[in-house]
């Protein structure tokens, strides 16, 4: 696949440096390869016998998502997240509703620059905190030049309307689409954070096939609200779009102090 190709699919400017062999695997699924989805034969427990290229999601060890339990504190490097507004560029792809970014957002983690690709929104929660989901669940997803992916996770609570998604929702397609751009319209994705930074960190996957084990997943422990007319309104387009919870296995979970 072209670099540009490759870019536009995973919802990022042309000019955002990331390689090329992993980051193709990781979005094969959206070209149509092999139907996937969260119900019926195409749901998570047969991903990995929908496609070789799939065989991570029966086999990997370091699967996403998981139960967060049992964490080990620990002292972990700075985050550093530089946001500021992006035009509200939204689709939906079928699996959930993407808003894409400009390259100038990006987060410094490890030393590594990882830029904003896209953000995306899943219900109920992928993660589960001591067995328990939230209603929703939202992805910001950056990638480096090294073919290393990092996702900040954010979970959704019903309480008073986000007025900061309000734009987003009010343009949520019901149907699949292509990125559309929405006139004058901004969204400032940096007061989408919780105040509270601390986090849970663990190395994991993609949710979503070819489950890909290329993510540096960090997940905020406090989450921010929206209103369950918000939470109605994506149950009503996406009923079910989250994968169950996988084995922990040999990883560790990492939590700030």
């Amino acid at each position: 696949m072209e670099r540009r190709k490759l870019l536009q699919l995973l919802g990022a400017s042309t000019t955002v440096g990331i390689g090329i062999s992993t980051l193709q695997k990781a979005i094969s699924a959206s070209e149509g390869i092999s139907h996937w989805g969260y119900i019926g034969a195409g749901s998570p427990e047969n991903w990995g016998d929908l496609s070789a290229s799939y065989s991570a999601c029966r086999a990997g060890l370091q699967q996403s998502p998981i139960n967060l339990h049992n964490s080990v504190n620990a002292t972990l490097a700075t985050l550093d997240i530089r946001y500021q507004p992006i035009p509200l560029t939204i689709l939906n792809n079928g699996h959930t509703i993407q808003v894409n970014s400009s390259a100038d957002n990006l987060i410094q983690l490890d030393g590594k620059e990882f830029k904003l690709l896209q953000f995306h929104f899943h219900h109920p929660s992928e993660h589960t905190v001591e067995d328990e989901p939230f209603p929703m669940e939202m992805h910001f997803v950056h990638a480096n030049a090294r073919e290393e992916l990092a996702v900040l996770g954010i979970f959704l609570r019903e309480g008073t309307e986000n007025t900061v998604l309000r734009s987003v929702w009010k343009a949520m397609p019901s149907k699949k689409t292509a990125a559309t751009i929405v006139p004058d319209e901004q969204v400032d994705i940096a007061q989408l954070l919780p105040r509270d930074r601390s986090t849970f960190r663990y190395f994991g996957s993609l949710t979503t096939p070819p489950c890909s084990e290329i993510v540096k997943w960090i997940i905020f422990q406090d989450p921010i609200e929206v209103s369950s007319a918000q939470v109605e309104q994506f149950r009503d387009i996406f009923p079910l779009n989250a994968r169950p919870t996988q084995p922990l296995n040999r990883r560790f979970l990492l939590t700030s102090t």
